[in-house]
């Protein structure tokens, strides 16, 4: 099982202070956990709006990755019952 490092840049790190007032903490937890559950880099689905991210999907929450040999890029986290083009 490949160790993946996770990157959080700082677009994404914003990303969750948007939300954490909006959500329980047990969610918060779980969309800051989801991306150390990544086996291997395509297990989740190409997303349909930012082709070259996957998604992984927690609740309402889209969470959008790249990933380059052993690396895991977070690109940014939103509800997805919004607009996905405001996500780019």
């Amino acid at each position: 099982m490949p160790n993946y490092k996770i990157i959080w840049p700082s677009i994404a790190i914003e990303d969750l202070k948007n939300i954490k007032n909006n959500i329980s903490k047990n969610r918060l937890i779980e969309i800051v956990n989801s991306p150390k559950k990544i086996i291997f880099s395509e297990q989740y689905q190409i997303d349909e709006y930012r082709e070259d991210c996957r998604r992984i999907l927690v609740g309402n929450y889209k969470i959008l990755y790249q990933s380059k040999d052993n690396r895991i890029d977070i690109i940014r986290i939103f509800n997805s019952k919004h607009n996905p083009i405001n996500s780019k």
